[in-house]
């Protein structure tokens, strides 16, 4: 069997923007055959490539294949369950947990906050890994359980995080291991031809994880969904490397296997940081993951839930949707522009699949609406100004606990392209100001913070381009918008 075996009879005779929808996968056959030799590694990847890339040509008559917001219905509440419906801290077994494997999903290295994040400190000298590492360690000391950890990491994360790993958690009670995520080589758009074949140049930056819904895939064909079987471990925990707030709830756990649910899916209250954040809603009748954007005005307002990615899933019942060859989930497209060599501009199109669209396909999923502390994201620099904050405590199980008197309320933070990636965020900020009674913040510009600021209220900062803003050290802002430096001059000090 080739790696082109598994591409289908061509169904549709009909146009494509102006070619044949067949002539066009046939292209795309053609190129890889070309240069499959210089490629051999690829030959899984491309396996799974092939039929994405039919069913995305063969399926839409439209290359942008932009949702219709007109189509897209949030849901509402009688269709969720309440995480305090279920929450019976009395009656739970912890044998249960021998059951339990959990996986952290980590694909291409971070482009926004930066390409070494797992790595960054978040809390009292500790990064993304330790933390999660110590809420295992602790769940497995506390419970005396054996649940192992699994990262799904990609080319580009896996020697990172599996060389901090063995360096500092050898010898940890907590059997982790690494699975690497699968890689889909990037479409050029004008062509609908692998970029990396046009230019002849097998690069890093040519190959992108091709979505979360590839865990199913390398769980499967790597062997480690039936490994988890045979250890006897029946449901699996999924949640992102960058969400410190997914932590194993047992209440959960056992809501799932005592009613049979097959999939189950988190969302949380919505806050104003969450602009970018999927949700799960119905299109076209179905149960999927539309994004944020995908909106309309109007329902945007209306939105006021997001999912947070974490997944419980039935192992036995994703191996028979597997092996049954149902789960053709909905492929989602991506564009962005790339310079390669000095080339010109070329506009790169990416298809990946969601794992939170699987939940249409189980006969049994629920949606769970938790707590906002079990949505912790670390994904921009915004997210680390929060839970580097003194908003948050990290205790020594691993929890990151919001200061009481906030009841969840976060401010609202509002950072400028100054601050987008660690290193900047860095020198603007190098000591995160006591934002305890903060509603909102905005800063844009050339601002630079001071030690021991104390921020209060609405504070908006917005310097001019050609000036620079400097908050001298112990400075009290509250209420105020400063727009340049001389507004300083007034503001209290300790």
């Amino acid at each position: 069997m080739t790696v082109f075996s598994s591409i289908n009879e061509f169904e549709y005779k009909d146009t494509f923007e102006g070619i044949r929808k067949d002539v066009i996968v046939s292209q795309m056959i053609k190129a890889l055959q070309k240069h499959f030799p210089s490629i051999c590694d690829k030959n899984y990847e491309l396996s799974l490539f092939l039929p994405i890339f039919q069913r995305y040509i063969l399926e839409n008559s439209s290359i942008s294949h932009e949702l219709d917001s007109g189509k897209i219905r949030l849901l509402n509440t009688s269709e969720f369950t309440e995480f305090e419906d279920i929450r019976d801290s009395d009656a739970l077994d912890h044998a249960l947990l021998s059951k339990l494997a959990t996986l952290k999903l980590n694909g291409k290295a971070d482009s926004v906050i930066g390409k070494e994040s797992p790595l960054f400190e978040v809390k009292n000298g500790k990064c993304s890994l330790d933390i999660i590492v110590q809420q295992t360690q602790n769940l497995n000391t506390s419970f005396n359980c054996d649940v192992p950890l699994i990262f799904m990491t990609s080319l580009e994360t896996e020697p990172q995080i599996s060389n901090f790993l063995k360096e500092s958690y050898t010898c940890s009670k907590v059997e982790w291991k690494t699975i690497v995520h699968s890689s889909f080589p990037a479409i050029d758009k004008d062509t609908l031809l692998p970029a990396v074949f046009q230019i002849n140049v097998c690069e890093e930056d040519l190959w992108y994880p091709c979505g979360s819904g590839n865990l199913i895939d390398t769980l499967y064909f790597s062997g480690e969904l039936d490994n988890l079987i045979v250890q006897g471990k029946e449901v699996l925990f999924v949640s992102d490397l960058d969400n410190l707030g997914a932590i194993v709830d047992l209440n959960i756990l056992s809501y799932m296997i005592t009613n049979e649910i097959d999939y189950l899916v988190e969302v949380v209250e919505r806050t104003a940081n969450d602009s970018n954040t999927g949700v799960l809603a119905t299109y076209e009748s179905k149960l999927r993951l539309v994004d944020y954007k995908c909106l309309s005005r109007e329902s945007a307002r209306k939105c006021k839930t997001v999912n947070t990615n974490n997944i419980w899933i039935n192992l036995r019942k994703l191996k028979n949707l597997i092996e049954s060859d149902s789960l053709n989930l909905p492929i989602c497209s991506s564009e962005t522009k790339m310079i390669i060599h000095n080339s010109p501009l070329m506009e790169i199109l990416h298809l990946q699949t969601n794992l939170g669209d699987c939940i249409d396909f189980f006969s049994n999923s629920q949606i769970i609406k938790v707590p906002r502390n079990r949505f912790l994201p670390l994904a921009t620099c915004e997210d680390l100004f929060l839970l580097n904050s003194n908003l948050y405590d990290l205790d020594t199980s691993g929890s990151l606990n919001l200061y009481p008197l906030r009841f969840e309320l976060l401010p609202s933070i509002k950072l400028g392209d100054e601050f987008a990636n660690y290193e900047t965020f860095k020198i603007g900020i190098p000591d995160i100001p006591n934002i305890l009674e903060l509603d909102h913040l905005t800063v844009m510009g050339n601002v630079f913070f001071g030690y021991k600021i104390i921020l209060r209220g609405t504070v908006v900062i917005i310097c001019d381009e050609d000036d620079v803003i400097i908050i001298p050290d112990g400075s009290i802002l509250e209420n105020v918008i400063v727009r340049n430096k001389s507004q300083l001059e007034d503001i209290d000090k300790f």
